[in-house]
């Protein structure tokens, strides 16, 4: 790997132009360079194409190159393979057009990390998972990748994950698939491949009514089952495991509450780190929903003040 490798960050799109500029913006900001940013749309019509012909003309400074098709596809999983075949990096991101990298040293970490440790191909971190609007709504952490956990449905957050290329180049992801594309992406090369964890937050997970999560969330679940088992998940786990498994989810989230006292504090003094508009209501409410919040369910806010543009809101 070269001392600074260039990183190419691939992002599927489908009608997704109400987020897709902060998707954008929260690549071009970041510390690093180079970075090649690949849009794969599946031929959207709500201004899309607008919006990436005119952001493919502005002049993001050296370092920075922006790369965009619109086509139909065959869905989520063959638009990525598209961006893969495009990607020009040594290391590559997964970043969907409603989701968006936390600060601008995510890509730089990321890096870091793989540098530091040869022997890892993919690093991964806690996500934020934000509202419509951008506001956050708590801290999903996770434990170090364990492929038997993996198995039993635990996941790694997909925007805060990089893959050295030797993991594209043999991996690919199956179109067929309509749901639940990352968690079997990660059993295909969980075997193969190591992981590491960075232990920041590395990226904003967008809720919305129109997400595959949401929209979707018992076939996506029965869709993840069927693959586990498939891939040799155990029918039902012991006493122990269960035991085991529900401390680890205590222990996740009183560590993102963490990482919520910490957000909450340097937005009381500066926001500049921030590489999208995140604003936060109350600690009390953050504090909250950090406990009771389902991750499957839109938490309740406050309103975002109009003239708010990534600032400390509430008392």
């Amino acid at each position: 790997m070269t001392s600074s490798p260039m990183v190419s960050v691939v992002t599927p799109s489908f009608n997704q132009a109400k987020f897709l500029e902060e998707t954008l913006g929260s690549v071009e900001l970041q510390d690093y360079r180079p970075i090649h940013q690949i849009v794969v749309d599946g031929g959207s019509t709500d201004g899309t194409v607008d919006l990436l012909t005119k952001w493919s003309a502005r002049d993001h400074g050296p370092g920075y190159t922006f790369d965009w098709v619109s086509e139909r596809d065959r869905g989520h999983a063959d638009a990525l393979n598209k961006g893969f075949d495009r990607a020009q990096g040594e290391i590559v991101g997964w970043l969907n057009s409603d989701d968006v990298y936390f600060d601008r040293r995510v890509v730089s970490t990321s890096v870091g990390a793989l540098q530091a440790h040869p022997d890892v191909d993919v690093v991964h971190g806690e996500v934020a998972m934000i509202s419509e609007d951008s506001g956050l709504q708590m801290i999903w952490c996770f434990p170090k990748f364990d492929y038997q956990r993996v198995l039993r449905g635990y996941h790694v957050s997909q925007p805060t994950v990089f893959f050295r290329r030797c993991v594209i180049d043999k991996h690919r992801l199956d179109p067929a698939l309509r749901v639940a594309i990352d968690h079997v992406y990660w059993l295909q090369i969980g075997r193969e491949h190591k992981f590491m964890k960075i232990p920041r937050v590395q990226a904003g997970d967008r809720d919305h009514s129109r997400r595959i999560s949401r929209a979707s969330h018992k076939f996506m679940m029965d869709t993840s089952q069927r693959m586990c088992a498939a891939y040799g998940a155990s029918q039902q786990p012991n006493s122990f495991t269960i035991l085991h498994d529900k401390g680890w989810k205590i222990m996740m989230r009183f560590q993102g509450l963490l990482h919520v006292l910490s957000i909450i504090k340097h937005c009381r003094t500066s926001d500049d780190e921030f590489a999208f508009p995140l604003w936060l209501d109350s600690p009390s409410r953050l504090v909250k929903r950090q406990f009771t919040m389902r991750i499957t369910s839109r938490a309740p806010m406050g309103t975002r003040p109009a003239d708010s543009k990534g600032s400390y809101v509430g008392n």
